[in-house]
C-alpha cells in the first residue's frame, strides 16, 4: 500500500575539493542468503551494472560512477536504495527471505546506507495512505507534520553521517513534506468521494516561500522534481481547465527557463500523457519549441506521429477477437452502433475498480444504440482466469480476449501504453475519442447522452 513515506531519496552529489585525490570507482561487496538469483543489478543515472552472484551467495565488483548519489540495488524482485560514492567501499549482508528487515551495511558508507535501511523500516509503521488523506484538514496537517518530524529525528540522531549528506537529505525531507501537503486536496477528494472539497484559504501559506524554479535543486534531487510536478498539477486542477494536458505544458513552459528541468517535466508528462485529441498539435508544438533534448524530441515526435491517425473523425483500427460466449466478434459486426471499448486485464487493479461504474453505465444505456465491448489483454497463460472472472463477476457487454496481449494489433495501433483504456467509436467506424472518459467519470454520460 502506498505510504506517505519518503521511499525515494535524493540523487545527492557529494563534491570534493579539487585538490583532493579520489578514485573514480567504488568497491561493492555483498553476501546474500537464501537466494537462487545468479545476478544482482545496480541501476541509476546512466549506469546499469549486472553483478554475478557466486554459488556461495557472495558478490564483488568495482563500479565506476559518473555521479555520486543514490542507486537502486536489485536482487530478483527485491530492491533497495543504496548510496554510492567514488573512492569509497561498501559491503552489505542480506537474507532474501527478510530483505528489508535484515539488510545491514559496513564500510566507508555504512552510516548513510544503514540510515536509509532504517528510514524504510520507519515508513512501514505509518498509517495507510488512504486513511491519512481521508482525514480532516486539521488532522491531516498534524499527521503530516508528525511524520516529517519523525524522519528529521531519525536523520539528526543517526551518527556518522557526513554533513553534506545530512544537509541534502534534510532538503529532501522538506520537499517530500511539501509535496504531501500539495497533494492533500486532490487525494482527499479521491478517497472520500467528495469532489467539492476545498482546503481553507490559508492552507497553502507554508508553501509561499518555496522556490518552484530551482533548476539546481532539480538536478540534485528526486524529491524536488516530484514536488514541482505535484505543484503544477495542483494549480492546473484548481483552475479546472478543459484541457489539463495543454494547461500543464503551458504552465511549465512559462514557469521554467529552457533547459534540463523544463525538458524533464515536459518529456516526463508527454511520454505517457500525450493524447490523440484536439490539442495534440498544440501540445507537440509547445514541446518542440521548448529547446528539448534531441533524443527526447525524437521519441516524442515518434509518439506524436503514432497518435495522429487516432484523431477524432479518422477510421478506427479494427479487431476480430474471441468472444467469451463463443465464436469471435469484429468491429465490423457492430456497424451501425456507437461502440464503447474497455481495454483491460484481470491483473489490473484500476481496471477492476471501474467494473461497478461500467455496469451502471451499461444498464443506463441498455436500450440505446451503443455496444459495450471489453477487450482483455491477458496473456495466454491467464486465459482460464479471464474466463472465470467474466463469469463470476457477471460482466456484461461483449467480452473479448485479444490474440496477443500488449502486442495485439488493435492495442498497438491505438498506441496503448497503460490500462484501463477506453475508446469510443461511431456507427460508421470513425473515432469519436481514442482516449474516452472512464465509466466512473460523469463526462462519459454527458458524451453518450449528447451522441444518442
Amino acid at each position: 500500500m502506498k505510504k506517505l513515506a519518503f521511499l525515494i531519496v535524493s540523487l545527492a552529489i557529494i563534491s570534493c575539493n579539487k585538490d583532493e585525490k579520489t578514485t573514480d570507482y567504488i568497491l561493492l561487496n555483498g553476501t546474500i542468503e537464501n537466494s537462487e538469483e545468479s545476478t544482482a543489478v545496480v541501476r541509476g543515472y546512466d549506469l546499469e551494472e549486472k553483478i554475478p552472484i557466486a554459488s556461495n551467495g557472495t558478490l564483488s565488483d568495482t563500479l565506476y560512477l559518473d555521479t555520486n548519489g543514490f542507486y537502486e540495488l536489485y536482487i530478483g524482485r527485491e530492491r533497495t536504495l543504496t548510496y554510492l560514492e567514488n573512492g569509497k567501499t561498501l559491503s552489505f549482508t542480506v537474507d532474501i527471505t527478510q530483505f528489508d528487515e535484515s539488510i545491514t551495511y559496513s564500510g566507508d558508507l555504512a552510516a548513510e546506507n544503514n540510515y536509509l535501511a532504517e528510514k524504510y523500516l520507519l515508513s512501514e509503521k505509518e498509517k495507510p495512505f488512504q486513511e491519512v488523506f481521508s482525514m480532516s484538514e486539521t488532522d491531516f496537517v498534524a499527521e503530516a507534520n508528525s511524520i516529517h518530524s519523525k524522519y528529521e529525528e531519525l536523520l539528526n540522531n543517526t551518527e556518522g553521517l557526513s554533513e553534506a549528506f545530512k544537509e541534502l537529505e534534510s532538503k529532501e525531507l522538506d520537499y517530500e513534506h511539501i509535496m504531501n501537503l500539495e497533494n492533500f486536496q486532490e487525494y482527499h477528494r479521491y478517497f472520500t468521494g467528495n469532489r467539492t472539497f476545498k482546503v481553507s484559504d490559508r492552507y497553502y501559506e507554508p508553501m509561499e516561500n518555496i522556490d518552484y524554479a530551482d533548476t539546481s535543486a532539480f538536478r540534485k534531487s528526486i524529491a524536488y522534481p516530484r514536488m514541482l510536478d505535484t505543484h503544477f498539477n495542483r494549480l492546473i486542477n484548481e483552475a479546472d481547465n478543459d484541457d489539463p494536458t495543454l494547461a500543464y505544458l503551458t504552465k511549465v513552459d512559462e514557469s521554467l527557463p529552457d533547459g534540463y528541468a523544463k525538458d524533464q517535466l515536459l518529456y516526463g508528462f508527454l511520454e505517457f500523457g500525450m493524447r490523440p485529441d484536439a490539442s495534440l498539435n498544440d501540445v507537440y508544438q509547445i514541446y518542440k519549441s521548448s529547446a528539448p533534448d534531441p533524443e527526447n524530441l525524437e521519441k516524442i515526435t515518434a509518439r506524436y506521429n503514432k497518435l495522429l491517425p487516432l484523431l477524432p473523425g479518422n477510421d478506427s483500427p479494427t479487431f476480430n477477437y474471441e468472444n467469451h460466449k463463443g465464436g469471435s466478434t469484429s468491429l465490423s459486426d457492430l456497424n451501425g452502433k456507437y461502440v464503447y471499448i474497455d481495454v483491460w486485464a484481470t491483473w489490473c487493479g484500476p481496471c477492476i475498480r471501474e467494473i461497478p461504474a461500467l455496469k451502471a453505465v451499461e444498464e443506463e444505456f441498455d436500450d440505446k444504440n451503443v455496444a459495450f465491448v471489453s477487450i482483455s489483454i491477458d496473456e495466454e497463460k491467464d486465459y482460464d482466469t479471464w474466463k472465470t472472472m467474466v463469469a463470476e463477476k457477471n460482466l456484461g457487454g461483449i467480452q473479448l480476449m485479444a490474440d496477443n496481449n500488449w502486442n495485439s494489433d488493435f492495442v498497438e495501433n491505438y498506441g496503448i501504453l497503460g490500462i484501463p483504456r477506453f475508446i469510443l467509436i461511431d456507427p460508421q467506424g470513425k473515432i469519436v475519442s481514442a482516449d474516452a472518459p472512464r465509466p466512473s467519470d460523469p463526462k462519459l454520460r454527458d458524451i453518450l447522452q449528447e451522441l444518442l
